[in-house]
């Protein structure tokens, strides 16, 4: 079954102590991962002046995280960059390396009770990709699914066929061995998309979606992923196209 952890990029904030949220870092199965470390600057500062003055201190915070993941059998590469802008950053990267995904761990604490994640559907993304990874992570598992789509575009055929798009995701989840109960969906359309998943998001764990633009392969980390980022403290998963 192919999904998107073969190889994942992992950025992470090394300019302060780090404190990674467990609710996807303990559930993805990882067999090579890349570890970005990233130090933000500002506009004005060089990366050499920053790395001069704060290598030791971020070399030290990333490897106590490539600890962590060696102990857990994973493969794992490294860079170390001071920067000012992250998201181009990990556009660079996920490409440098070829990762298949992408997860900003988020801090947040895992769920003491059931696990709940939130899907961010969209047309044009790879949604078999999607599919296979999701019940690879959570057919054996009692975490349920919410899988969210917000429409863009109100004609109704469209809207038909976006609707018709969910519900086979959720039948080919629950052939993966994903109860049927534990997945529901929506589609949104009275507001626009980036508010109509921010206003979700909150009531979820973690969270799921595609990269940015599938038909430009250095864009990874969009306005959404961006924004999500910068507004919660969730891990989020992105799940890169596969093109041949």
């Amino acid at each position: 079954m192919t999904t998107a952890l073969s190889r994942v990029l992992i950025p992470i904030d090394v300019s302060e102590p780090i404190s990674l949220g467990g609710t996807l870092i303990e559930t993805l199965p990882l067999a090579n991962a890349v570890l970005l470390g990233y130090w933000p600057i500002p506009d004005q500062t060089g990366a050499d002046q920053a790395r001069d003055y704060f290598e030791t201190e971020a070399q030290q915070r990333l490897q106590t995280v490539v600890d962590r993941f060696t102990e857990q059998g994973t493969d794992v590469q490294t860079e170390l960059v001071f920067t000012n802008d992250r998201s181009q950053l990990i556009d660079q990267v996920t490409n440098k390396y070829n990762c298949q995904s992408v997860l900003i761990p988020g801090t947040e604490s895992p769920p003491s009770g059931t696990t709940h994640g939130i899907v961010l559907v969209t047309p044009d993304a790879d949604l078999g990709l999607i599919v296979t990874t999701l019940g690879s992570l959570f057919a054996e598992t009692e975490v349920e699914l919410f899988l969210f789509h917000a429409v863009t575009n109100q004609d109704e055929h469209l809207y038909d066929a976006t609707e018709y798009m969910l519900r086979g995701m959720k039948t080919q989840l629950a052939e993966l061995g994903i109860d049927d109960d534990r997945i529901t969906w929506e589609q949104s359309t009275d507001r626009e998309r980036l508010e109509a998943i921010l206003s979700q998001v909150p009531d979820y764990d973690f969270v799921v979606l595609s990269e940015s633009k599938p038909r430009l392969r250095e864009r990874v980390f969009g306005s959404v992923q961006a924004k999500l980022a910068e507004k919660t403290r969730k891990p989020l998963l992105t799940i890169r196209t596969l093109h041949e």
